[in-house]
C-alpha cells in the first residue's frame, strides 16, 4: 500500500499537483483542503464564528461527512448536503484557515483521513499530512514557492474565472496565512524530516508533475505488484517467527519480580529526572482485586511508564503497539513488565481475549483511549476509540481517568491528576455500536472533567505562590 503526503504552504500548487499524480499513477486523490471548507462552510451556513471553539465543537458532535467519488470527482457531503460546489469561492479561504486552526477539528478531519488512508492507496495534500496526519506515510514531498509566486498563481486562477481581485490584497492574505499556519498551536505548517522538498517557483506544472510522479515511483520501487501478490498469500518466516513470537507474548507473566525490582531502582531515578507530582492518588487506592482500566493523555514514550511506578505496585499491564515487540530483546523486556501486545487498525482477537482475562481476574490495566501518541504538546484530546468502553462493558470494570497537566520533560516540573473512579454500568449488556459511542462519549465527559479539575488545582497553587511572593 502506498501513502503519498504533500504538504507546503497556500498556493504552492499542492491540490494540482496531487490530482495529477494520482490520476496518472492510478491512485485516490483525497482533498483535505476541501474537507477543512467544507466544515468551514457548513458553521458559516449556520452563522457561527469559525474562531469560536466552544461553538465549533458542538457543531463537530453531530456533523456528519461523507466522502464520495461521483463521476471520479470527490464530493463532500455534510448532513446530506453536497457542500463542493460552495467551497471554491475567494473568502472560504480565510475562514478554512480559521476554523482548521482550532484542535477539537483538526482532531475530527485527522481522524477522517487516517480512517480513509488505512483502506486505500491514497494521495494527501495539506499543511501537516506527512508530520501529523500520516506520519507513517511512505513517499512525502514538501512543496514551496516564494509568497509572490503564489500570489501569481493564484491572481491568474481567479482572473480566469472571471472574479476580480487585488494583487496585494491577495498577497498580503497569503502572507498572514503563511504565518497563522506555521504558528497554530495544533499541528503547524512544517516540513517533515523524511520529506523531500521541492521548489516550484521557477518550474512549470509540467516539471512540477514529473518531479513528483519520479518520487513516488521510487517510493513504489521496493515491490513489485508480484511481490506484493506473493507476500499477501505467502507469509515470510520473518513474519511467522513475529506471529510466533506474539503469541507468547500474549500471555501475561507469571512471575512480576522482574517489574517489582525495577520500580523500586528505577522510581527514586524517575523522581530525580522527570520530578511528577502525583494528585488524587487516593483515589486509585482500595481497589485490589476489582478489575479497573486506567486511561491517561499521551505525550511520550516516558509517560507510559511514569503512572506505573506511581500507581501499581505489585505487577503492572498496559496495551503497547506490537510493533515495539518485533525484536526479541525488547519485546522480551516488554512482556517482563506486563506490557501486551495489541495490532492497531485491525481486530486483535488474542490481544483482546488477554485483556478480558486480566480485568475478569481483577488486574489492572493502563490504556490510552485515543489510540496514538499526541505529539503536538497540548491537552486538547483527539477522538476515543471505543475500545475503553467496550473492555470496561463486558467485564464491569471500574475507569479510572488521569491526566498529565503537560508533557514530560527532564528535570521539568509536572502534574499527574487522578480523577473519581466511574463505572459504565448504564451500559452493561449492550453491544449495538450506538451504545458504545455513548459510552465512549461519556468516557471522554469524564475525561474533560478530570482536566477542568487540574487546571484549577494548579491555578490556585499559582495564585497561591503570587501571595506568598507579595508578602
Amino acid at each position: 500500500m502506498i501513502n503519498v503526503a504533500i504538504d507546503g504552504p497556500a498556493g504552492a500548487g499542492k491540490s494540482t499537483v496531487a490530482k495529477a499524480v494520482a490520476r496518472e499513477l492510478g491512485l485516490i486523490y483525497l482533498d483535505t483542503g476541501a474537507m477543512y471548507r467544507a466544515t468551514a462552510y457548513t458553521a458559516l451556513k449556520a452563522g457561527i464564528d469559525v474562531t469560536d471553539e466552544a461553538k465549533v465543537k458542538p457543531m463537530l458532535e453531530d456533523m456528519c461527512m461523507d466522502i464520495r467519488f461521483e463521476d471520479g470527482a470527490q464530493q463532500i457531503y455534510v448532513n446530506d448536503f453536497n457542500t463542493t460546489p460552495f467551497l471554491r469561492e475567494h473568502y472560504m479561504s480565510k475562514a478554512a484557515s480559521d476554523i482548521s486552526a482550532l484542535p477539537s477539528v483538526r482532531y475530527k478531519m485527522v481522524d477522517l483521513q487516517r480512517k480513509f488512508a488505512a483502506e486505500r492507496d491514497v494521495v494527501l495534500d495539506g499543511r501537516d499530512i506527512g508530520t501529523f496526519v500520516l506520519p507513517d506515510a511512505n513517499c512525502k514531498i514538501f512543496m514551496t514557492a516564494t509568497p509572490e509566486e503564489r500570489a501569481t498563481r493564484r491572481f491568474k486562477e481567479l482572473e480566469e474565472k472571471g472574479q476580480s481581485v487585488d494583487f496585494d490584497v491577495l498577497l498580503a492574505d497569503i502572507k498572514q496565512r503563511d504565518y497563522n499556519d506555521s504558528h497554530r498551536e495544533v499541528a503547524p505548517l512544517k516540513q517533515a524530516e523524511d520529506a523531500v522538498l521541492l521548489d516550484t517557483t521557477k518550474m512549470s506544472v509540467d516539471e512540477v508533475i514529473a518531479a513528483v510522479v519520479s518520487r513516488v515511483k521510487a517510493c513504489m520501487q521496493p515491490e513489485t505488484q508480484e511481490d506484493v501478490k506473493k507476500n499477501e498469500t505467502s507469509p515470510s518466516k520473518r513474519q511467522l517467527k513475529r506471529e510466533a513470537r506474539l503469541k507468547k507474548y500474549y500471555l501475561p507473566p507469571k512471575r512480576h519480580g522482574f517489574y517489582r525490582f525495577l520500580r523500586v531502582f528505577l522510581r527514586p531515578l524517575q523522581a530525580a529526572l522527570w520530578p511528577i507530582k502525583l494528585v488524587g492518588g487516593e483515589r486509585a487506592e482500595g481497589l485490589e482485586g476489582r478489575g479497573a482500566i486506567f486511561i491517561c493523555n499521551h505525550f511520550s514514550k516516558v509517560d507510559t511508564f511514569l503512572p506505573c511506578f506511581k500507581l501499581f505496585k505489585k505487577e503492572a499491564h498496559i496495551l503497547a503497539k506490537s510493533e515495539l515487540f518485533e525484536s526479541a530483546i525488547i519485546g522480551g523486556f516488554l512482556h517482563s513488565l506486563g506490557a501486551i501486545p495489541v495490532k492497531r487498525g485491525e481486530a486483535d482477537i488474542d490481544s483482546v481475549k488477554c485483556v478480558l482475562r486480566l480485568l475478569k481476574d481483577g488486574k489492572h490495566l493502563m490504556i490510552f483511549p485515543e489510540g496514538t501518541r499526541n505529539t503536538e504538546g497540548t491537552r486538547e484530546m483527539a477522538e476515543f476509540k471505543s475500545g475503553t468502553a467496550r473492555f470496561a462493558i463486558k467485564t464491569k470494570s471500574l475507569i479510572v481517568p488521569m491526566m498529565y497537566y503537560a508533557p514530560p520533560k527532564l528535570f521539568r516540573r509536572n502534574y499527574l491528576f487522578v480523577g473519581q473512579p466511574f463505572e459504565l454500568d448504564e451500559f452493561y449488556g449492550e453491544r449495538s455500536q450506538e451504545a458504545m459511542n455513548k459510552a465512549t462519549e461519556k468516557v471522554r465527559e469524564k475525561m474533560d472533567e478530570v482536566g477542568s479539575e487540574l487546571n484549577s488545582y494548579v491555578a490556585s497553587l499559582k495564585n497561591k505562590k503570587n501571595k506568598e511572593g507579595k508578602k
